[in-house]
């Protein structure tokens, strides 16, 4: 298993950004794996984490050397990976030139059926945005104890400080009053629903415990109603670290089934 610790000049961004990538094998390149594209999941951070955090904080590394897949895990500060409204364009960055950078210099496979994308939180609603803007790139998606309709967050902080940073960082990102339509989970799945579209297998996983978790309850009814084959486990537990260790190793075994 090797990690390997990128930085590069992203034209969307304007900036340099951070991303880290492991590779199930002993090298980006070995010579007795040149010939084999790994299965590749984009792992997303949740708001106030980065890029590193799942390696921190996860067993991320063993997990992917145990099920042979690449994992990327890019650096997204409090976007909401969406193209914000105020001009941030990391939706952008995350679903084209992200991907192009990573299979550049590594050997990770383009297939469809060989592609992941999973997140906490913040993160999971990043991979929803993602997954369902672009169903046709994903076999999976999995989201945990997601932020589903951000614009409809619960009221969670203890102080008045706290609450205003976050009503700040939304109207930056996602702008004031309802999620735009290309931002909203819902209207994304109604859309692909209309046309007879094929979707990703989704995994929702979400705490009992969890502060969002009435909102995935919500999330998991509207799936149901609409006849929308998707996993659901719950299990005791809240919005921490504990609780999405178990939840990315499950997901992993479900897609390596």
């Amino acid at each position: 298993m090797a990690l390997f610790k990128c930085c590069f000049y992203s034209k969307y961004l304007a900036y340099e950004t951070n991303v880290n990538v492991i590779i199930p094998g002993d090298s980006a390149w070995g010579e007795e794996e040149q010939d084999e594209r790994y299965k590749v999941l984009y792992l997303l951070h949740g708001r106030g984490d980065n890029h590193e955090s799942w390696g921190q904080n996860s067993q991320i590394a063993f997990f992917a050397k145990e099920h042979r897949i690449a994992v990327v895990m890019p650096a997204a500060e409090e976007s909401f990976y969406v193209d914000s409204v105020a001009g941030k364009r990391y939706f952008s960055y995350l679903t084209d030139e992200l991907p192009k950078y990573i299979r550049k210099y590594f050997p990770l496979s383009d297939k469809p059926e060989d592609t992941f994308i999973a997140g906490l939180s913040m993160g999971g609603y990043g991979t929803l945005k993602i997954g369902l803007t672009y169903p046709e790139r994903f076999a999976a998606i999995g989201i945990f104890s997601a932020a589903v309709r951000p614009d409809q967050m619960p009221d969670f902080h203890d102080n008045d400080k706290d609450r205003q940073i976050l009503r700040d960082n939304l109207n930056r990102t996602i702008g004031e009053g309802e999620l735009r339509d290309e931002d909203n989970p819902y209207y994304l799945l109604r859309k692909w629903i209309r046309e007879g579209t094929k979707l990703p297998e989704i995994y929702q996983y979400i705490g009992t415990e969890d502060f969002l978790y009435g909102m995935n309850q919500d999330f998991r009814k509207f799936l149901q109603e609409n006849h929308i084959d998707a996993a659901y486990e719950e299990w005791t537990g809240i919005h921490d670290w504990r609780f999405w260790n178990v939840a990315v190793e499950k997901f992993l075994n479900q897609i390596a089934k």
